[in-house]
C-alpha cells in the first residue's frame, strides 16, 4: 500500500467501479459460509469487455465484521480514487451463516482483469463516507484498516501494518516473487554496515555478485520486511549486490529524498563510502543503479539526471515528479514539479527505467513529463504503466521487471 498523502487536499477523483451481481455474492446473500463458497478469496468470477474496451472481471470479496460495526474495503487506488465519498465502498452486511453468530460484509466489483492491488478491510460502528476529504480523516481509515485472513498473500505496507494482495486472473506477479519458482534458490548473504548514530545499511550480496554490479534502493527498512533478500534467491538474472538505504520515519523521509542536493549528498558521503569499504572500492558509475518509490522515485532520477557519476541508471517507480521545494506539499495536479522543469536546461546522460500505475491519480502523466524532459534532455529513457495504484503490490514486480530489462540492454 502506498503512502497516503501528506496534504487535506482534494485528490482528483474518479468514479467507483461496477458493482457486480457474482455468484459468489448471490450465494453468500443467501446464508452459504464463504468456505463452502469458494476455497481461495477474493473469489473470481465472470469476464466483461468495459466501455473502453478493457477487460474487466468480477472478484468478490468477504469479510467478517464485528458485533454492530459496518465495513468497507480499502483497494489501493481504486478506493483512493473515490475518497470523497466512501459509499461505493461499504460491504453489504449478511447474516452470519448457519452455527455462526459473527456477520460477515460482501462486496463484489467489476475490476480490470490485469489489475495487482493492496487492499484492506476497515470496520466501526460508524464510518463517516466523506472522511477522505480530510487527511486526518483518511489516516482515520487507514487505521482502521486490517489484512484479508483468507487471503494468504500479503505485504508490510508504509503505515507499520500489514496489507493483502489482490492479484486477479490475467495479472502477471515475476517469478522472483513466488515462493514456487522451480528452481534452487541460491544463497543471499546479508550484511549490516553502519553509516551513522541511527542509520545502518544492509548489503545483500547473492553468491556470483562479483562483477562490480551495485543496486542502491530507497526505503530500504520496508523492501527488508516484503521479503526481497528471498526474491533475489529466486532471481535468474546475473547477481547484483543490493544496497538497501533506509529512509526513516515519514519526516525524515520527506525531509531526505525529493531534494536532490540532500540525496545526493547523503548517497556520495555516507552510503557510497561505506558500501566502498565493505566490497573493497568505488563501484563504476556504469554499472551502479538507483531505485526508488514515490519520493524515493524522484530522488533516483535525479541521481542519475545530475550525477551520473554516483549512478548512471536509474529505477523510477510513481516519481512524484509534482514535488517543488518551494510549495506545501500537494497532491498532483498536472503541474510538473523542479526536477522536470530543471531537466530543460540540462544535459543528461543517464538511463531511466520509468514505471507508474494505471490507478494512481495523475502519475502516470507525471511520468510521461518526466521521460519526455529526460529524453529530450539526452537522456535513455523507457516508461512502462501498470495497472494498480501507488502501490507495493506491482512495485515489487516493476522492480525485478527494470532490473531484468537492464540486464538485457
Amino acid at each position: 500500500m502506498g503512502r497516503p498523502d501528506a496534504t487535506g487536499a482534494r485528490r482528483p477523483t474518479r468514479p467507483a467501479p461496477p458493482r457486480a451481481d457474482s455468484e459468489a455474492r448471490a450465494r453468500l446473500l443467501a446464508g452459504e459460509p464463504p468456505e463452502a463458497v469458494s476455497p481461495t478469496w477474493p473469489a473470481f468470477g465472470r469476464s466483461v469487455v468495459g466501455d473502453d474496451g478493457r477487460m474487466l472481471r468480477e472478484v468478490t470479496f468477504v469479510a467478517d465484521l464485528p458485533a454492530g460495526h459496518e465495513g468497507m474495503i480499502h483497494l489501493n487506488g481504486i478506493t483512493d480514487g473515490h475518497r470523497h465519498d466512501l459509499g461505493p465502498a461499504l460491504l453489504e452486511r449478511v447474516p452470519g451463516a448457519a452455527g455462526s453468530d459473527a456477520p460477515l460484509g460482501v462486496i463484489a466489483y467489476l475490476l480490470p482483469d490485469d489489475l495487482v492491488a493492496s487492499y484492506r478491510f476497515a470496520s466501526a460502528p460508524h464510518l463517516p463516507r466523506d472522511a477522505g476529504l480530510t487527511h486526518a480523516g483518511w489516516r482515520s481509515i487507514h487505521r482502521l484498516g486490517c489484512p484479508d485472513p483468507r487471503n494468504p498473500r500479503e505485504l508490510p505496507n508504509p503505515l507499520g501494518t500489514r496489507s493483502s494482495v489482490l492479484v486477479m486472473p490475467g495479472a502477471r506477479v515475476h517469478p522472483a516473487w513466488e515462493a514456487r519458482t522451480p528452481r534452487e534458490p541460491r544463497e543471499v548473504r546479508a550484511e549490516v554496515v553502519p553509516i551513522d548514530g541511527d542509520t545502518s545499511l544492509t548489503v545483500l550480496r547473492p553468491a556470483g555478485a562479483a562483477d562490480g554490479r551495485v543496486l542502491l534502493l530507497f526505503d530500504g527498512e520496508h523492501w527488508a520486511g516484503a521479503g526481497v533478500r528471498e526474491a533475489l534467491a529466486r532471481h535468474l538474472a546475473p547477481p547484483a549486490t543490493v544496497v538497501l538505504v533506509p529512509s526513516g520515519d515519514l519526516a525524515r523521509r520527506a525531509a531526505l529524498l525529493p531534494h536532490p542536493e540532500r540525496v545526493i549528498a547523503h548517497l556520495e558521503t555516507e552510503v557510497l563510502p561505506a558500501v566502498a569499504a565493505l566490497i573493497g572500492g568505488l563501484p563504476d558509475p556504469s554499472r551502479v543503479v538507483v531505485a526508488g518509490q514515490s519520493y524515493g522515485g524522484l530522488a533516483a532520477a535525479s541521481v542519475a539526471a545530475l550525477r551520473p557519476d554516483l549512478a548512471a541508471t536509474a529505477i523510477v517507480q510513481s516519481g512524484s515528479f509534482h514535488f517543488r521545494a518551494d510549495e506545501e506539499s500537494r497532491v498532483p495536479a498536472g503541474q510538473v514539479g523542479d526536477l522536470v522543469r530543471r531537466l530543460a536546461e540540462a544535459s543528461v546522460s543517464g538511463r531511466f527505467a520509468v514505471q507508474a500505475g494505471t490507478e494512481e491519480a495523475g502519475m502516470l502523466d507525471l511520468a510521461r513529463s518526466f521521460a519526455d524532459a529526460a529524453r529530450a534532455a539526452g537522456g535513455d529513457v523507457t516508461l512502462r504503466a501498470y495497472t494498480g495504484g501507488h502501490d507495493y503490490a506491482w512495485w515489487c514486480t516493476g522492480l525485478f521487471d527494470a532490473l531484468d530489462e537492464l540486464a538485457a540492454r
